[in-house]
């Protein structure tokens, strides 16, 4: 079975075991603030209940304690490789928890606009990334994760053993440590029933930023651009398909959303034809469309990745990005209002062929805000905030 998938670049991180506790008091510090900046909610509306499985292993996995003293997992929570596990994954969440504070403020200072309009966020070249367009965009209705990983299934806890439990640390390291997944070829590594696509790494995640899990489905998006759950013939979408399907949402929220992430190549050749996805794309609206791209490895700077660059600047009003998503060259000044964000000079060595002088211009004339967080490939980190002007809209 031929997966792409996540490997730990950063390995060996020993944290001492105060460390550790104070990084547990900084996760109710940030949980709180979470929960300040959505949890709107409307007192006639439904209460939420999350799935008591889906939610329980997720956090099993995720190395956080089960409640139900008569569950299986909570069985499994008492010995010592998952206590090691738990104090591990302690560990490494704690490298978000430095910089989520940080990303909150940023959201509510400078998004603020995007995030009272907007209800869907549209992530190409995301994969697994459920927690930056989250925090950066917590009150979104639906969220659209896009990459070349497979999808996967949730996750069914058998006979976990210290093995299993390095497999889901290595999966959340990355995004944790660095704020972007490295896909590489894990065919060896990953060739096994724990952990198939991302769905368990997107329930971790989701398990460890306090959201709850009311399902988890299987979906296909048809030649008209709609979601649905069953095939042609009407029998249900199978758990193969490449288009996977949360619904979810904050504790203390009665805010359902919706999180969607889709299995495909995004390249000119893969969107060719009658291709669903773009069927789908046509039909957002764009008055409440917004696009967040990210440690994007420059693909649309490519003449072969024209489709989906061309399909966002027409099909969204507001897009987020760092200077690996579309080429600066390609916003027109007079279409768009645009904040430069952080430090620019050049990209990193693996992609110098990128280099981008007229957005290093931009960055010496257009006084650009600082960001005192860490986002993408660049030590000197960047973003670009490109807003619609409203006569450009229709």
């Amino acid at each position: 079975m031929n997966i792409k998938y996540v490997m730990l670049l950063v390995a060996g991180m020993v944290l001492t075991f105060s460390s550790c506790e104070q990084k547990k008091k900084n996760a109710n510090i940030v949980v709180t603030e979470l929960s300040k900046a959505d949890s709107v909610q409307d007192a006639n509306a439904p209460k939420l209940k999350g799935n008591k499985e889906l939610n329980e292993t997720a956090r099993f996995v995720a190395g956080m304690p089960i409640e139900d003293k008569k569950s299986k997992l909570y069985t499994l929570t008492q010995t010592p490789e998952w206590k090691k596990h738990s104090k591990n994954m302690d560990q490494i969440w704690g490298s978000f928890l430095q910089s989520a504070p940080k990303v909150m403020a940023y959201s509510q200072n400078e998004l603020g606009a995007v995030n009272d309009q907007c209800k869907t966020l549209f992530y190409p070249f995301g994969g697994p990334d459920y927690l930056f367009p989250n925090t950066f965009f917590p009150n979104m209705d639906t969220y659209f994760l896009i990459g070349l990983e497979r999808a996967g299934n949730a996750i069914k806890v058998k006979h976990p053993s210290a093995a299993t439990y390095r497999l889901y640390q290595n999966a959340v390291s990355d995004i944790l440590n660095l704020s972007f997944f490295r896909t590489v070829d894990m065919k060896t590594e990953l060739s096994n029933d724990t952990i198939d696509g991302v769905v368990p790494i997107i329930t971790m995640l989701m398990a460890r930023s306090e959201r709850e899990i009311v399902s988890i489905e299987h979906k296909r998006i048809n030649n008209e651009g709609e979601i649905v759950g069953t095939e042609e013939d009407g029998t249900p979408v199978n758990n193969q398909s490449k288009l996977v399907e949360f619904k979810f949402f904050k504790k203390g929220t009665s805010h359902l959303q919706t999180l969607y992430f889709l299995s495909t190549d995004l390249s000119n050749g893969g969107l060719s034809g009658k291709n669903p996805l773009m069927a789908y794309i046509d039909k957002l609206n764009k008055e409440t469309t917004a696009c967040f791209i990210k440690s994007a490895s420059y693909l649309m700077h490519m003449s072969y990745f024209s489709m989906i660059r061309n399909a966002i600047l027409e099909h969204v009003s507001a897009i987020m990005q760092d200077d690996s998503g579309i080429p600066w060259r390609y916003y027109d000044q007079s279409k768009w209002d645009i904040q430069l964000y952080g430090a620019f000079t050049e990209p990193i060595s693996m992609f110098a062929k990128y280099p981008q002088t007229d957005l290093r211009d931009a960055y010496q004339t257009m006084e650009p805000k600082p960001i005192n967080f860490r986002i993408g490939y660049a030590r000197q980190s960047n973003l670009q905030l490109s807003i619609l002007k409203k006569q450009n809209e229709d």
